[in-house]
């Protein structure tokens, strides 16, 4: 099994054991689900997001999954679907505010349902390049993870926001504080996609010095 598959299998199954005994059925390409099933995944797109380095260089992808929910239980299979994946973190519920034109609409077809982002990465093997004859100067970027407090104008935390810097593929959200890690790359002018009470809003903060502070005004 690919790790792509092994990614999603994981997925299907926490879904699977949050709504014992409903069916979770994985809708491949022409197959639709059975009639008994409440709960469909659907893969929407695996996009590429970068190359990183851990152990060995890795190519960071990510895949993009829909999940709908029907049947007379459809709004209590969605809160059990929703805590699921709030409560592993390295997936994301994709937001109002970053759905690809009519990709809801294509995704979510006959009852309720949400996006949500899997991280998948992928170890390769780089090719090595002739002798170097002259010396080589290199530079590496490494993640790291960034510590920070949201707040509004009068400085008070904002609780329940969630916070994704461009460079990482993983949403977080912040606490009763305001306060929040995320995992970022090692650029000093980082990004964010910052999600507060259903509105969104692309927002940049230097990071020279931590915890940095995000002004939502």
């Amino acid at each position: 099994m690919g790790i792509v598959q092994a990614s999603l299998t994981e997925l299907l199954g926490l879904l699977s054991d949050a709504v014992k005994p409903a069916q979770v059925h994985h809708e491949d390409e022409g197959e639709p689900s059975p009639p008994d099933a409440a709960v469909t995944v659907r893969t929407v797109a695996l996009n590429r997001v970068g190359r990183s380095r851990r152990k060995g260089p890795l190519l960071d992808l990510e895949l993009k999954v829909a999940i709908e929910a029907r049947g007379p239980e459809c709004l209590t299979l969605m809160e059990q679907l929703l805590l699921v994946v709030e409560r592993h973190s390295q997936y994301s519920v994709v937001s109002a505010g970053e759905f690809e034109p009519g990709e809801y609409q294509a995704s979510i077809r006959e009852g309720l349902g949400f996006l949500v982002r899997v991280p998948v990465s992928l170890p390769f093997e780089e090719p090595s390049g002739p002798p170097v004859l002259e010396p080589l100067i290199a530079s590496t970027t490494v993640a790291r993870r960034i510590h920070g407090r949201l707040v509004d104008i009068h400085n008070k935390g904002i609780p329940n926001a969630y916070i994704r810097a461009h460079s990482s593929a993983t949403a977080v959200v912040s606490d009763a504080t305001g306060h929040f890690e995320v995992l970022a790359s090692a650029d000093e002018l980082q990004h964010f996609a910052v999600a507060v009470r259903g509105t969104e809003r692309e927002m940049s903060a230097s990071t020279s010095s931590l915890p940095v502070t995000i002004r939502w005004e």
